[in-house]
C-alpha cells in the first residue's frame, strides 16, 4: 500500500473523530464527503457507538464536579502518553512528499486514537466518581429543613391557619430563609390529591410584588395525610414575604390563581 493510501485512511480516522466528538468546518465537510465516495470507504460504527454512549451517560448522569485529584492524574497521564506518542513518532519521509507536513499529519492521526481513549478514560472516571457520590446518603427533607432552620437566625417561622375555604384538621407551618432563598412547608391532615385532575400550588405574596400577582412558589402533590414536607420553588426572588398562601388547581398550576379554592394561609406578622 503506497504512502498517499496510508495517509488517505489516516485522514479519514481523523476526520471521522472529529466529525462525532466536534463536528466538522464546512470544508472538512467537502473533504469527508469525497473520501467516502472512495470504494470501500466506510464509516467506524464502533466511534459511533463509543461517542453516542457517552452522550447518553454525561446526559443521564447528574453534573458533578470532578475532585481535583483526578484532574490533576488525568493530566499527568495525559502528558505522560503525549510525549511517549511524540518520543515515537519519528518515521523517514516519503521523498516526493513535504516531510514537515507529511510528519505533522502522521502525529496528528497518531493522537486521535489516544484522545478517544482519554475520553473514555475521563468518562469512566466521572462514573465512578458520581457513583460514589450517588451511594453516599443524601439528607432527606426533613435533615435540609432542619439545616436551613440552623443555618439562618433570621429565617422566618409561621404555621398554617385556615383559609377562606378551610380543610378540617389540616396543619402544619412554613420555614424560609430570604438569605438563602430556600424554604419548605409542612403539612399534616391535607388531603390526598389526585395530580391528574387537580394540584396543590403554593403563592408568596411579597411587599415588592402587587397583591394580584404574588410569587408562584410552585406546585406539589400531597400523597399522604401524615407529615408531608415539601420544599418550596420560588419563581421569582422573594425580598418581604407577608403571607404564604395554597391555593387548589388544575394539574400543573395557573399563572394567576382565582383564589376560589384557598385552604390554608400563612400569615408573617
Amino acid at each position: 500500500m503506497s504512502n498517499n493510501s496510508n495517509e488517505e485512511s489516516d485522514r479519514w480516522e481523523e476526520l471521522q473523530v472529529t466529525r462525532l466528538l466536534f463536528g466538522l468546518s464546512p470544508e472538512e465537510q467537502s473533504e469527508f464527503d469525497e473520501l467516502a465516495r472512495q470504494p470501500a470507504r466506510m464509516t467506524d460504527a464502533s466511534l459511533e457507538k463509543a461517542v453516542a454512549s457517552l452522550d447518553m451517560a454525561w446526559t443521564d448522569h447528574p453534573s458533578e464536579h470532578l475532585p481535583e485529584h483526578l484532574k490533576q492524574a488525568i493530566l499527568a497521564r495525559a502528558e505522560q502518553e503525549l510525549a511517549s506518542k511524540r518520543a515515537g513518532s519519528v518515521e523517514r519521509p516519503s521523498r516526493s512528499e513535504d516531510p514537515q507536513s507529511n510528519a505533522s499529519r502522521r502525529e496528528a492521526s497518531q493522537y486521535w486514537p489516544w484522545l478517544v481513549s482519554a475520553a473514555c478514560l475521563a468518562f469512566a472516571l466521572f462514573s465512578w466518581w458520581s457513583s460514589t457520590v450517588r451511594d453516599v446518603p443524601q439528607p432527606d427533607l426533613a435533615q435540609r429543613r432542619a439545616q436551613l432552620l440552623a443555618a439562618d437566625n433570621d429565617h422566618l417561622h409561621v404555621d398554617w391557619s385556615s383559609g377562606p375555604t378551610p380543610v378540617e384538621g389540616a396543619s402544619g407551618d412554613v420555614v424560609w430563609s430570604n438569605r438563602q432563598q430556600q424554604g419548605y412547608m409542612r403539612f399534616r391532615g391535607l388531603p390526598i390529591n389526585k395530580p391528574t385532575e387537580e394540584q396543590y400550588q403554593l403563592w408568596i405574596f411579597d411587599k415588592n410584588q402587587s397583591e394580584a400577582t404574588p410569587i408562584d412558589g410552585g406546585v406539589f402533590n400531597i400523597s399522604s395525610t401524615g407529615e408531608t414536607i415539601v420544599p418550596i420553588d420560588a419563581k421569582l426572588k422573594v425580598e418581604q414575604p407577608y403571607l404564604f398562601a395554597v391555593t387548589i388547581e388544575k394539574p400543573g398550576g395557573v399563572v394567576v390563581s382565582s383564589r376560589e379554592r384557598l385552604p390554608l394561609l400563612a400569615e408573617v406578622k
